[in-house]
């Protein structure tokens, strides 16, 4: 039919782990990457590569589900003393029963969001994945870039003249994204001619949802 495009099948590559020297997370070192070759490969079809992303996202709901549960009966033993504090950190994950976890996982699929690795755990996704030596260099360089990004704006305090105000005389808006930082003027006592732009994170994160609503509701109906 003219105009419209059939899939048979799907062809996944596997690449290995690797420390990845190409993102800035907030925080720690150690980022994670992919190897340049793949490593291998596998072909499904439709409905069967629609089951396995499924069985996985399970797994991940019900992984994140453990984990919080696990941290809930840490804090929980901690604060009333039935462990000391730090030896919590020695409690297994099979501590959190699997039917616990079963009854809560339907709680996480509507709400479910991927969350970013901390950087002790992905230290431990390297060391999983065979990683013998971390190059420590890339923490350095992290912190540099990171601290670098914090020089930004205009150093105004409360308001800015365009005749001082870096970002007028650069001809750029204003910009906070929270308070203070990384311009220092109020929305009143900006006289920048370029304008003044404020994130608002409650408007990023409705966006975020709805969009992902729309799509998961596309995906659904091509299902159907």
């Amino acid at each position: 039919v003219p105009g419209r495009v059939r899939f048979d099948g799907v062809l996944v590559y596997s690449f290995a782990r690797c420390q990845g020297f190409t993102s800035v997370p907030s925080q720690g070192g150690c980022t994670l990457g992919m190897a340049a070759k793949h490593s291998g490969h596998r072909r499904y079809t439709l409905t069967e590569f629609s089951r396995e992303r499924e069985r996985r996202r399970w797994e991940r709901m019900r992984e994140h589900l453990r984990e919080r549960r696990l941290e809930a009966l840490k804090s929980q033993l901690t604060r009333t003393g039935s462990v000391e504090a730090g030896l919590g950190e020695r409690l297994p994950v099979v501590e959190v029963r699997d039917e616990e976890v079963d009854l809560s996982v339907a709680e996480l699929d509507e709400g479910f969001f991927p969350q970013p690795y901390t950087a002790k755990a992905r230290h431990v996704l390297l060391k999983a994945a065979g990683v013998k030596h971390i190059e420590r260099e890339e923490k350095r360089e992290l912190n540099a870039i990171r601290l670098s990004r914090e020089d930004c704006g205009c150093h105004c305090q409360g308001f800015c003249e365009p005749e001082t105000c870096h970002c007028s005389l650069a001809g750029i808006k204003c910009q906070m994204d929270r308070l203070s930082f990384p311009c220092g003027c109020t929305k009143d006592g900006c006289g920048n001619g370029a304008g003044r732009i404020e994130f608002n994170s409650a408007r990023v994160q409705t966006h975020f949802i709805h969009t992902i609503m729309r799509l998961e509701l596309r995906e659904r109906s091509e299902e159907h």
